[in-house]
Formats: C-alpha cells, structure tokens, sequence
C-alpha cells in the first residue's frame, strides 16, 4: 500500500511511500497531528486516524501548548532536541492515562526489546501498561535491594548484641580470691 503525505502549513505533497517509511516518518517527527495521509487522491484522513502510526499521545510544550497526538518516537524525538524535558508528562488520547515521557519512552523501547522475544500468539499490551509492569519491576527490584540492606544491618546488630552480652556477663562473673595456706586443694 502505498501512502502520500500532505503537510499541513504549506499542503506541500510527499510520497508515494510504503507503509514502513509512513510509520518511520511518523515516529522520527516528521508528520504532525495536522497532516493529512492518503492511499489514493481522493480520501485524505488526518494522520492520527490510521491507527498502524500509533498516534496517541498529547504532551503540553512549555509555552502551554498542547500538541498531539503524536507518537512516542517523535516524543523522544522532542525530548533530544530540548522541547520537553524527560518529566514532561504525556497523556494517552483513549485511555487518559498519563505518565512522565521517561516511563513512556523507556516502556516503549522495553516493548520492542520485548516483541522481538514474545512468541506470536501473545496479546500485545499497550505502553502506557507496560510502564506500569516496569514501574512494579523497578519497585520490587528496589525493596529486594532493601531487604538485603536490613538483613545486613540485623545481622550487623545480633552480632554487636552478643559481643555486648559476652561483655557483660565476663564483668559480672565472681572473681575467686585465693588466700595462701589454707586452702585445700
């Protein structure tokens, strides 16, 4: 299939491209929400609504713009450039779920690392959950890491406690005071 690009400040035309080149354009900032997409010249849809570009998050810009929706490449993609910072949150147009671009952007690239090892039948989960399931992994990461931290300091202290128990019970022991002479032996 093949698709034409018609950008939106200038209606300027670019394509035909393949579907693969349509989605890297996308993902790499170069269609904006307002883009129109076509597969023939006569049905322009904006590019959000082809859902295979995975355009579905809004971020507010530091002017107080909100743009969107867009994709999580050209969000890192904003990101690199300085446009938004890593805490910028990022709101999932269907869902309403938002989270910070960091979480987006790192669930995202666990999900690719993911794809290529998940067998073909199983249900794809959709970003904004997979920064949950790697939001739980890092917390339970974080408090194993803490239990090993107070089983030391438990171990550390039992140990003190019976260094300091022997001390007391050696101060504590009657000293025996032999007399010369006359005690028998």
């Amino acid at each position: 299939m093949l698709w034409r690009v018609r950008k939106a400040p200038d209606n300027s035309i670019y394509g035909p491209v393949d579907t693969e080149m349509l989605k890297e354009w996308a993902n790499s900032a170069q269609i904006a929400p307002e883009d129109m997409l076509d597969e023939s010249d006569e049905k322009w849809r904006v590019a959000p609504e082809l859902e295979f570009l995975e355009m579905l998050w809004m971020v507010k810009l530091p002017g107080g713009e909100i743009y969107g929706p867009t994709t999580v490449g050209t969000l890192r993609e904003f990101i690199n450039e300085g446009l938004v910072t890593e805490k910028t949150m990022a709101t999932h147009v269907k869902t309403h779920q938002s989270l910070p671009l960091a979480a987006l952007v790192a669930a995202a690239d666990f999900e690719k690392k993911r794809a290529l090892r998940r067998p073909p039948m199983e249900e794809k989960k959709s970003t904004a959950s997979l920064a949950v399931e790697m939001a739980k992994d890092q917390h339970i990461r974080q408090l194993e890491e803490d239990l090993k931290e107070l089983r030391r300091e438990h171990e550390t202290l039992t140990h003190k406690y019976r260094q300091l128990t022997l001390q007391i019970q050696d101060s504590i022991k009657p000293t025996i005071v032999r007399k010369s002479g006359n005690i028998p032996s």
